[in-house]
């Protein structure tokens, strides 16, 4: 089954690191250093976010990137 949903980019701010994550309602890549979020649902990735005292955005407009392009973004 071929999924179909739109992947949102989401910026995550923290005191010692920014880095972003795609989603389509479920985290599918994500910058290593949140590389834990891979697999988890927008609620999970939010309460964990939250949890950790970082902020959270969605980056409007966002075409994800062809592959092998920004590998040091997105892993």
């Amino acid at each position: 089954m071929k999924h179909t949903a739109e992947l949102r980019l989401v910026r995550v701010v923290a005191p010692h690191f920014v880095a972003g994550f795609e989603t389509d309602g479920v985290v599918r890549r994500a910058a290593p250093i949140i590389r834990y979020l891979v697999g988890k649902t927008d609620d999970q990735a939010r309460q964990y976010i939250k949890s950790k005292g970082w902020k959270a955005s969605i980056i409007p407009d966002h075409s994800p990137p062809d592959s092998g392009s920004h590998p040091f973004l997105l892993a």
